[in-house]
């Protein structure tokens, strides 16, 4: 029969390697220096906060959901700070074996080969957190190419080797403590639990059949006693208490089963299958629901978005230029972004609300030009006409960004060309076409 244990190490394992791998994969991740998170391979843009704000609550509420049902046992089986603990004493072990090293009989140089040992691999360790760590703020592909060619930006390399001491301390000194005292998860978890969150349940209606072994006692790594009280906020859940109770009491003469189990509250059923999952009232059912919900309008309104972002502001100093040949030019600072996860040309055009370029010449240098992927780009465009079909004083015109190479990716922005307020078109030459404007994207 499994045991916790075993199936703990299980869940610790693959917690580590998706933590290790979600800043590969952007998933999940906020790089800092292009203010741009990602998530579920998407990518959304500072000005997109609305976006960032949802999946952030999403995020919120799916650990106080998960808190409320299962309690700490976030703490036991995936924090990073408890996997990390487990494996330095893994470390420990190993580094016993092969020095053959006796705590109690080794010598003063066995003893400082034991951690120097010991402190070497927490400090590899400690590394690898601090690479990970920054990753989910930097890209992770952009670290590694600055280590390989020597490139990397060096506040980016402080805050590596500042979150690798912290952690090379953390593991080495304080461990489980750190859970105990600082953690602010553990801090938090007294407010989102209720009187049918799972608990970590002594059985106190049976204390008599206790042969006092003492066994939950030594297995526990937060050094608790779970038979004074199931309310111990340093109780991890991590279930080593319940392997060892079952291992002895049963192998007694009464044949009875263990003292220790997880429990939604004080109730011990678990029938059926969603019970067993934790929903044992409505109140569990309607957030459930909520959260799902909210996570298909989440999805559906990020799947949903534009690839393309597209702004063009007016020159309010000159509003328009009128040239020598009669043609009328209006100056625009544009920005547009390609938000999608591949490289494209795009083209700018410009059309009157009716439909029709009529006779509107944008000059922007290149046009088509390309834009890499997360690319944003910032230059000067020029709208030149001779008038035809639009009236003095302000116009409203259709500006559009497509994709030369894929159909049906586009975004379309009103601006507004700015006529003299007296225009007469009579003897006006025909506007002048596409030149060089010199200005640098």
């Amino acid at each position: 029969m499994s045991t916790y244990r075993s199936k703990c190490r299980l869940v610790q394992i693959l917690t580590t390697v998706v933590i290790l791998v979600l800043p590969f994969l952007n998933l999940l991740r906020l790089d800092i220096p292009t203010l741009r998170f990602y998530f579920l391979n998407t990518v959304l843009w500072v000005d997109e906060f609305f976006l960032v704000f949802l999946v952030l609550m999403l995020v919120l509420w799916g650990i106080v959901f998960f808190s409320m049902l299962y309690g700490r046992v976030w703490c036991g089986w995936m924090c990073p700070q408890m996997i990390m603990s487990i494996l330095v004493r893994w470390f420990e072990s190993v580094s016993g074996r092969l020095l053959k090293y006796r705590p109690k009989k080794a010598g003063p140089i066995k003893r400082v080969s034991f951690h120097l040992l010991v402190s070497i691999q927490v400090a590899l360790l400690s590394l690898v957190v601090g690479f990970n760590l920054v990753s989910y703020f930097v890209d992770p592909y952009r670290i590694l190419s600055g280590l390989r060619d020597g490139s990397l930006e060096p506040l980016v390399g402080q805050f590596i080797i500042g979150i690798a001491i912290f952690m090379w301390v953390n593991i080495l000194f304080w461990r489980e403590t750190f859970c105990i005292k600082a953690c602010p998860y553990g801090m938090m978890q007294l407010l989102l639990t209720d009187s049918k969150t799972q608990i970590m349940r002594y059985h106190t209606d049976r204390a008599d059949d206790c042969i006092e072994c003492q066994a939950c006692v030594k297995c526990c790594l937060m050094g608790i006693d779970i038979r004074t009280s199931p309310y111990q906020t340093e109780c991890v859940y991590c279930g080593d208490c319940v392997d060892a109770c079952n291992a002895i009491l049963p192998r007694q003469k009464t044949h009875k089963p263990g003292l220790i189990s997880f429990s939604w509250g004080e109730r011990d059923k678990r029938d059926t299958w969603y019970e067993k999952l934790g929903f044992v009232d409505v109140k569990r059912w309607v957030i459930l629901g909520l959260m799902v919900v909210y996570t298909a309008g989440l999805v559906a309104v990020v799947s949903a978005r534009q690839p393309l972002s597209l702004s063009a502001t007016n020159d309010r100093s000159t509003l328009y230029r009128q040239e020598s040949d009669g043609s009328i030019h209006n100056d625009y600072a544009i920005r547009l972004s390609n938000r999608s996860l591949d490289d494209g040309r795009f083209r700018l055009v410009c059309a009157q609300p009716g439909g029709g370029s009529g006779d509107l010449v944008i000059d922007c240098g290149d046009n088509p030009f390309e834009v890499k992927s997360r690319e944003a780009l910032n230059f000067k465009m020029t709208i030149s006409t001779s008038g035809e079909r639009l009236h003095p004083g302000p116009n409203k015109l259709m500006l559009s960004l497509e994709n030369v190479d894929e159909e049906g990716m586009r975004i379309e922005k009103e601006i507004v060309f700015f006529m003299p307020e007296e225009f007469d078109l009579k003897g006006l030459a025909e506007p002048a076409g596409i030149r060089p404007s010199g200005e640098n994207r």
